[in-house]
Parts: C-alpha cells; structure tokens; sequence
C-alpha cells in the first residue's frame, strides 16, 4: 500500500516539476523576444536621433551660409529613411500582437 502510495506521489510531484520547468522555459522565450524588440527598437532610436542631428546640422549651415548645401538632400534623405524604418517597425510589432491574441 504504501509502495503504491509513494509510486502515485512521484508521478504526481514529476508532472508538477515538468509543469514548471514548461513555465519556466516559455517565460525565458518570452523575455527573450522582448529583449530581441528592445534592441532592435533602440537602434531605430538612434538612427534616427542621428538623422535627426544630421538634418539639424544642415539646415543651421544652410542659414549660416544662407544657401542650401548638398548636406541638406543626404540628410533630409537620411531623416526620411530612418522615419520610415521606425514606421515600418511599429507596424510590424503591432500587427504581431493583434495577430497573436
């Protein structure tokens, strides 16, 4: 009686811990994902705070110089590109979520 006892008791402790190291597993994926999106999400921030900076630049030596210069087309080139990036990526993260619940 008791031999079964402690039979069915591992069993059931060995579904217990399987459920949890299955928890634990998704979480650790889980967090991995967000991680992965942060990254990628701060490196459009950056690109575009450079693009930013570029587009300022140029346009501070256009009314310095009181001409606009070829910096102004790469760096409104620039800002555009990284605006549409960042876009591109918003709509990609959105999408992911309406389409995962």
């Amino acid at each position: 009686m008791s031999d079964v006892l402690l039979i069915v008791l591992a069993g059931a402790l060995g579904l217990i811990q399987a459920g949890i190291v299955a928890i634990i597993t998704r979480d650790a994926k889980k967090r991995e994902k967000q991680a992965s999106v942060r990254a990628e999400e701060s490196r459009l921030s950056m690109k575009m705070m450079s693009a930013s900076t570029s587009l300022s630049c140029a346009i501070a030596y256009a009314i310095k110089e009181d001409r606009v210069n070829g910096k102004m087309d790469t760096a409104l080139a620039e800002a555009e590109n990284a605006q549409n990036e960042y876009f591109r990526f918003v709509n990609r993260i959105a999408s992911e979520q309406v389409t995962a619940n």
